[in-house]
């Protein structure tokens, strides 16, 4: 008996189902949840730095005219190690958590009846709080409202049910510096 590694299992199965056309719902409401790991270029110049952390999605939406959507979501970006160094010359450094709550436009192109790409933009109200570390630092933090755009790709495997990944950018500033945000996504999608 033949064992199938399940990466190729999965491959065969996509490959199967890509001609596939699922009834699923293009115009109406949906909800979906995904989650990720997170960049942001934030400040570090001082004595610790970490640009990477892990982070969810959440959005709602609704399809209209075939390929069009509109969606509010919520971006909670994770907690990245911040640095700098003071006027003094004194490194210092502490935590900066980065979330955003925004709307988008999307538009997706159909690769296949079960596949689809997209690309969405729109504003969102940005927030980096910096919690200090060890003095001199001072805490501190910014809601700015910032450019929001992405891309997804959607794979509708019933009619009701798709995985999506999802790629969200945006900027945060923190105190006076601003900083790109970047958060790959894996996720589910549910429409109505």
């Amino acid at each position: 008996m033949k064992f199938i590694r399940p990466g190729a299992a999965l491959a065969a199965l996509l490959a199967a189902t890509a001609g596939i056309g699922w009834a699923h719902a293009e115009d109406g409401p949906y909800l979906a949840a995904g989650y990720g790991v997170t960049g942001y270029e934030t400040r570090c110049n001082g004595d610790g730095c970490d640009r990477r952390d892990s982070g969810f999605r959440v959005a709602a939406g609704w399809g209209f005219a075939t390929s069009w959507s509109a969606e509010a979501l919520y971006l909670k970006e994770g907690v990245f190690v911040a640095s700098d160094i003071t006027a003094a010359g004194t490194p210092f450094h502490g935590d900066a958590h980065v979330r955003a709550f925004g709307a988008t436009l999307g538009y997706s192109y159909p690769i296949s009846r079960a596949f689809s790409i997209g690309a969405r933009a729109g504003a969102a109200s940005v927030k980096a709080d910096f919690t200090p570390g060890p003095a001199p630092a001072i805490s501190g933090g910014k809601s700015t409202t910032q450019f929001l755009g992405g891309l997804n790709a959607t794979w509708h495997f019933s009619s009701a049910w798709s995985a999506r990944l999802d790629w969200d950018h945006s900027r945060a500033r923190m105190n006076r510096f601003d900083g790109d945000i970047n958060m790959v996504s894996a996720g589910v999608q549910f429409g109505f």
